[in-house]
This record gives C-alpha cells, structure tokens and sequence, in this order.
C-alpha cells in the first residue's frame, strides 16, 4: 500500500551543466499531472508524463524542472542567403553604374545583422535529454520511497480502526440476540396484558410476535458487515493502487450500519451504530491518502 502525498527529487549532470527535478504528490481521485518545464524540453512534455503514469498511478502530481549551464552549440546561426544575394546585386549595379572601385567581402556583408539570423536550439541536445531522464528516475523512486513509507503508516492506522469495528459488530452481535430475547418477551407479555380475557390463538400469537421481531433483527447486516471488513483487510495486504476500492467498500459498510442503526430498537444497540459510524469516518478520511 502506497500513500498518495510524498516528494522527491533527482539530479544529473551533462556537459556543461546540471539538471534537476523536484516531484510533489498529494491526493486525489484520479492522476492529474502538472509539468513546469523550461521552453527547452516542452517538445518532451508528453514522454515526461508517460514516465511519471508508469510509476505513479495515482494523485495530483507536480513536477518541475531546472537546470544550469548548457552543453555546446546551445545556438544556432542560419545566414539568410536570399536577402545577401539581393544586397550583392544592388552592390555590384551600384558599382559598376558609379564606376566605384573596391573589392566587396563578406566582412561588409556580416556587418549587416540581418544577414544572419541567431536561433536558440529548441529542444535539448541528447545529453541533456539523457540527463533528464537519469534526474526524473531519480525522482520517481524517492517519491515512491516517501510514498511507501507513508502507505505503512496508512495501513497500520487502517488495521487499527478495522480492528475498533470488528469489536464493535461482535458487541452489536451478542447485544442484538439478548434485544431479541426481551423484545419477544416484552411483545408476548404485553399482547396478553391487552388481550387478557380474550380467547386467542397462540400459535397466531407467536407468529405475529415473530414477524415484529424479525423487522428488528440485523443478522443478515452483520454478516454483510463482517464480509466487508475481512474484504478491506484482504485489500491491504497487496502491493496495487487499492485507494478506490477501499473507499467503495466503506459505502458498502455505511449503508449496513445505517441500516442496522435504523431497524435496531435497543438503545445500547444504538450507542454502538454511533461508535461504529464515527470508526468508518476516520476509516473514509485516511483512505482519502491511499494510492
């Protein structure tokens, strides 16, 4: 089990400088990834998330990139042949129409910066990219180091709530049989109070007595219950992205403890529901941080 927030960071070396990478996660219901990358590696942008979703499945992540210093032949200069061309031809017309004389070089036609045209390289050299790489692995395995740590942390705090519930329904369970007991007794025992004197059919009697007590008895939730909660300790013993699952199955466990709290009709009994819903709450709120 993985925790959903961590950092980490990674660095690298190429040719003239250095490459680093910070990564932060925090949670969330799906992977939602926001890059700030120089302009230099934006052509890169989408190889960057694809090696982020192979380790992180998960969580809102932040990743960005920096780097100094830069390897050789960061620019580029590209002479603009076509503008030089119609220069020599006004020259050469110039002089031959005005009898100058002088030879012509290219140290007049450099002197003119529209001539060439400077361009910064638009995406990094393969060192640069190599070294990204090296920087964003580096990342990734401290974060799913932190990310790991934490999910230990989740899991022993999940197992101790999950064990507060399993104590919980086993009170629910021996309380819910004796609620059963006094409320059959107290049914009997009130039914012939206000019957008394009357001739009635006591096999209709026990039959009535047992469908108002079988309205209260919550022995199918607490067997739905119980399969719920072995179900979300089975979940924390595998090592895949879990966080959805878990948070399905606490509905699941809700909506039984709703419904025993609803057709129980013994105060201890429901003294225990509000025990048990406040356990699932914290349960709902450290799940949040499951990958």
């Amino acid at each position: 089990m993985k925790s959903m927030t961590g950092y980490g960071s990674g660095d690298a070396s190429f040719p003239g400088g250095r490459v680093h990478i910070d990564i932060r996660a925090v949670n969330h219901r799906f992977l939602e990834v926001k890059t700030i990358l120089p302009r230099e590696f934006l052509p890169w942008e989408q190889e960057v998330r694809h090696l982020l979703s192979t380790r992180v499945k998960r969580g809102r992540i932040e990743l960005a990139l920096t780097f100094s210093g830069r390897s050789p032949r960061a620019y580029t200069i590209q002479p603009n042949v076509e503008l030089a061309r119609a220069y020599y031809v006004a020259l050469t017309r110039l002089r031959r129409e005005l009898g100058l004389t002088g030879d012509m070089d290219c140290s007049w036609l450099t002197s003119h910066t529209e001539l060439l045209q400077l361009t910064e390289r638009a995406q990094p050299t393969a060192e640069e990219w190599a070294a990204a790489k090296r920087a964003l692995q580096q990342a990734l395995t401290a974060l799913e180091r932190h990310r790991t740590r934490e999910g230990k942390f989740l899991q022993r705090e999940l197992r101790a709530r999950l064990s507060t519930l399993r104590k919980i329904r086993r009170a629910i369970q021996s309380r819910s049989r004796a609620a059963q007991r006094t409320l059959r007794r107290k049914l009997r025992e009130r039914v012939k109070t206000l019957l008394q004197g009357a001739d009635i059919d006591q096999s209709r009697l026990l039959q009535e007595v047992a469908t108002l007590v079988q309205k209260t008895d919550v022995t199918e939730e607490l067997v739905r219950f119980h399969s719920h909660l072995d179900a979300f300790a089975e979940l924390l013993q595998t090592h895949e992205p879990v966080g959805k699952r878990l948070d399905f199955l606490l509905q699941e466990l809700q909506r039984e403890v709703n419904t025993i709290g609803a057709k129980a009709d013994d105060a201890a009994i429901r003294h225990l529901v509000v025990a048990a819903k406040e356990e699932v709450e914290k349960l709902r709120e450290q799940t949040q941080n499951v990958e």
